[in-house]
């Protein structure tokens, strides 16, 4: 998802919600009276609370309320006292914004944002960088002009889930009063707010939240082997729920041992979060179970979580790869053979067996 964007034209353009997509609601408006060039205590505000189009982000509140995003704010031009031509400042001098006009769309708003945020423009710039607490931060002591708002990439308490956000511009001082654009990038005017600039104005972003991914790592350990019978298969049904208790992970794994060595199989792609229980559901011909046969309320966390607060604790569970491990001994007998993995694939419609890998060794160890 893109950020929606408020603006001003004519006079001041404000982008005050970010937008991504075409026919989503782009704000620019006209005001009366001269910008006050000389302020120097005018103030952005940035409010996680306040999505695209001026609507809630309640869907992601509970973790933006607890977790801090970094917010790094550039200073890209200079405006003059019309509030209707910006010139760019170093290092934003490749940035054109003398297109900016009452026509000005919400792609073309996206693009001049791009080419603000391009690596080597923000590298030799000197940004102010402020961190949300409880969803908010306030950059104070601003001058009139363009800014670029810049979110950093952030992962919620938990690590389940990383939250991206589209830099966009926004203009000190605004207006309320706009041009609306409907769906099909017509104007539409409201004449009901006060033409008076703002020099303190709220803005909100728009995340793209992207799920979270873990590993399961499966030790096999046998206290004997028989090198008589050869190969040994150890079969493993690994099965996770969400909080509801849905089933939404299922997979069968094998580890096949040809020796005393222990073997381990790594799962990925395990959804971040959910608790998985882990069950032997073949043990081996001529081997029984010395321990363990399952293992349940395994705690997923996401790779992000393990390579950046590895050791750490969240809510008392230390921050680690799930990771568990089954024992076997040879039982005297005389059965030998190796076995099968089904493989499983989630359809859309829940999860459908699709291919097993057959080995030497099934049939005799079925019947």
């Amino acid at each position: 998802m893109k950020i929606s964007r408020k603006g001003k034209t004519g006079c001041a353009l404000v982008l005050a919600a970010l937008m991504a997509l075409a026919g989503l609601s782009a704000k620019q408006t006209y005001a009366a009276g001269a910008v006050d060039l000389s302020k120097t205590d005018c103030s952005i505000k940035i409010s996680v609370a306040i999505g695209r189009n001026g609507t809630s982000n309640e869907k992601y509140e509970k973790d933006f309320n607890a977790m801090g995003i970094p917010v790094n704010l550039y200073r890209v031009a200079d405006v003059d006292v019309t509030g209707q031509k910006y010139t760019t400042v170093k290092p934003f001098e490749n940035v054109d914004l003398s297109g900016i006009s009452s026509g000005t769309t919400a792609d073309e708003w996206l693009e001049m944002a791009a080419q603000a945020a391009k690596e080597e423009n923000l590298k030799a710039a000197s940004p102010i960088r402020q961190v949300t607490q409880a969803g908010e931060t306030t950059f104070e002591n601003l001058t009139p002009g363009m800014y670029l708002v810049a979110p950093e990439d952030s992962y919620n308490p938990d690590y389940t889930v990383q939250y991206t956000f589209t830099p966009y511009l926004t203009a000190l001082p605004s207006s309320a009063y706009a041009i609306q654009y409907d769906a099909d990038g017509n104007p539409i005017q409201d004449t009901a707010n006060s033409d008076d600039w703002d020099y303190h104005t709220t803005v909100g972003l728009k995340p793209e939240a992207e799920p979270q991914f873990g590993q399961l790592k499966i030790n096999k350990i046998l206290d004997n082997f028989n090198e008589t019978l050869g190969k040994a298969t150890f079969v493993f049904q690994v099965e996770g729920r969400d909080e509801d208790g849905n089933l939404v992970y299922s997979e069968v794994v094998s580890t096949t041992h040809e020796s005393l060595a222990t073997e381990t199989v790594v799962l990925d792609q395990i959804p971040a979060g959910i608790r998985v229980s882990v069950e032997e559901v073949y043990s081996g011909a001529s081997y029984e179970t010395v321990g363990n046969k399952v293992w349940s309320d395994i705690l997923i966390w996401s790779d992000a979580a393990v390579d950046h607060a590895a050791g750490g604790t969240v809510n008392g569970e230390v921050i680690q790869t799930a990771e568990v491990s089954f024992q076997n001994r040879y039982d005297g007998g005389n059965r030998g053979g190796y076995g099968v993995t089904n493989e499983f694939t989630n359809g859309g419609d829940g999860w459908e067996w699709t291919s097993e890998s057959k080995v030497p060794g099934l049939e005799e160890l079925e019947n």
